[in-house]
């Protein structure tokens, strides 16, 4: 059985049914079982976590299209089961459906053994394209919802007061994963030696409109970088920098110092 897999199931069964904030679960079981994951399991456990929960919605109305049986009725286990599987075949590219199905399957061998039939003959029925269908839906705030897993009475609020392509794009943008900016502490560091640190830890990056802010991404517990620990850089939004920079320079008109 996967130990990551097994894992990421493990955070969303405790989220489920203790109704607990994913951050602090997933980062208790990553501590917890740190000496046995390597990064990319890690990445894997975050990926499917984050992305279950995320696609919810959207999951669940397209399990429910294989199943007699309503969500509800099913043991937490099940339906965490069957959602993350789920979410492997439909979002997820780099995962052949057949890993996603079988990884599933042994999941539920151990944790709800009387259901490992139908585990399998639902996720064996799910495809990409089950996804695609629901552009087809006529409804558009039915189409909305559930294309980009938001509930109804949010996309009728937000349609009271946009365009149906404005919705779209608010619920699509909000779906995407948030890219974390730096300010990189240019007393310490120069940007290029900054940036070659970035390299040699095999982080992501891309420049932004602001000097010494970038956008990097890929990466877990940052806290516990070297280079974070060092004081070569802080996590800042650039939308703050952005205001500081403003203010320096209508200070610079009257000839006072921005520090």
């Amino acid at each position: 059985m996967d130990f990551a897999r097994e894992t990421a199931l493990k955070v969303l069964y405790k989220i489920d049914v203790e109704k607990a904030y994913s951050n602090i679960v997933l980062d208790e079981y990553l501590n917890n079982y740190r000496q046995k994951l390597n990064k990319k399991d890690i990445n894997l456990i975050s990926e499917i976590v984050y992305g279950t929960i995320t696609w919810k919605l959207t999951i669940d109305t397209i399990l429910q299209k294989y199943s007699k049986i309503k969500l509800k009725k099913m043991s937490n286990w099940v339906v965490n089961i069957l959602r993350m599987g789920a979410y492997q075949i439909i979002f997820l590219d780099k995962i052949p459906k057949s890993a996603a199905v079988n990884e599933s399957v042994n999941l539920t061998k151990k944790y709800a053994f009387k259901s490992v039939s139908f585990v399998n003959a639902i996720l064996r029925k799910i495809e990409k394209k089950d996804y695609e269908e629901l552009a087809n839906i006529e409804e558009t705030q039915e189409r909305i919802s559930k294309m980009y897993s938001m509930p109804e009475w949010l996309v009728e609020k937000l349609l009271k007061e946009y365009s149906v392509k404005e919705v779209e794009n608010i619920c699509k943008f909000s779906n995407e994963k948030p890219k974390i900016t730096i300010r990189i502490n240019l007393l310490k560091i120069n940007k290029e030696n900054f940036m070659k640190k970035l390299e040699e830890l095999k982080i992501e990056y891309e420049e932004t409109e602001l000097e010494n802010y970038l956008h990097i991404k890929n990466v877990k517990n940052i806290g516990e970088l070297d280079i974070f620990k060092e004081g070569f850089f802080t996590i800042q939004d650039i939308g703050a920098g952005k205001i500081r920079t403003n203010t320096c320079t209508k200070k610079r008109r009257y000839s006072f110092r921005c520090l």
